[in-house]
């Protein structure tokens, strides 16, 4: 019995394709997924952002994330600092901007160059057909 359609099997292929691009990218510079994911956020973000935003905006289940941040600040690669009532922001040491510079920066400027040679037009749309695609699934799945 077959439970999918073509285009289901094609973006599920894309999506795995995608995630094994970030992986591939992490180990070609011996950082964990997680950790990757932790740099790539802070560094869309200025080197600086609130422990709850990294977990929303990275994707990553809250106990890998504060495992992952633990360790990031034992190697003095984040500092955590209190903001406000039981919130803790995130912040790229030195050491850790110099990472993330030398790592996933240089994957974000591969991806905006991607966005660039797109155009405006193509790029939005990518966007709203993406938002619209997990409002779906959201709602989906409710």
């Amino acid at each position: 019995m077959q439970y999918s359609s073509p285009a289901l099997k094609r973006i599920n292929h894309l999506i795995s394709e995608l995630e094994q691009i970030y992986h591939s990218y992490a180990l070609k510079y011996k950082i964990s997924d997680s950790e990757f994911a932790i740099l790539y956020t802070l560094s869309v973000e200025g080197g600086e952002c609130a422990l709850s935003d990294i977990v929303l905006l990275s994707g990553l289940p809250k106990q890998t994330v504060n495992s992952a941040i633990r360790k990031m600040e034992d190697e003095e690669i984040i500092l955590l600092s209190d903001n406000g009532k039981r919130r803790k922001n995130v912040t790229l040491t030195e050491k850790g901007r110099i990472k993330a510079e030398e790592s996933v920066v240089k994957l974000i400027e591969v991806e905006n160059e991607i966005f660039s040679k797109w155009g405006e037009e193509k790029t939005e749309r990518y966007i709203k057909e993406t938002e619209e695609y997990n409002a779906l699934m959201r709602k989906g799945i409710k």
